[in-house]
């Protein structure tokens, strides 16, 4: 996970949300709940050495992981997807330790907003 990229762009979240916090809170709820499966889904890909089906799932997390402002996830997916177009496995274990790292550090940050004042910044 690079040090230069925030875990969450909070302000492009909430204003794709349409500024809606109740609904913003839910995705992440969602997103929350979706993620450890999709991680583990990936895992399972790259140790089948099924790099086409790592890049085609690194694909749909990288665009879910956008559209939510979770900028690190996104990046780390990102990795990922490109390692699955190349079929070059080379880097994909520590691509996939930077997904994990960056599922963690989003996790922690989504547990530290106050979502009852969040619509007040």
């Amino acid at each position: 996970m690079s040090k230069d990229l925030p875990i969450l762009d909070l302000d492009d979240a909430l204003h794709r949300a349409l500024g809606d916090v109740a609904f913003l809170k839910m995705m992440f709820d969602e997103f929350e709940q979706m993620l450890p499966e999709m991680v583990a889904t990936m895992t399972k890909e790259m140790d089948a050495g099924d790099l086409t089906g790592l890049g085609k799932s690194a694909h749909q997390l990288k665009g879910a992981a956008a559209n939510l402002g979770a900028t690190a996830v996104s990046a780390a997916a990102l990795a990922l997807e490109r390692i699955g177009k190349s079929g070059n496995a080379k880097d994909v274990h520590a691509a996939l330790d930077r997904l994990k790292s960056a599922q963690q550090a989003l996790f922690a940050y989504i547990g530290q907003i106050d979502w009852s004042t969040l619509g007040e910044r």
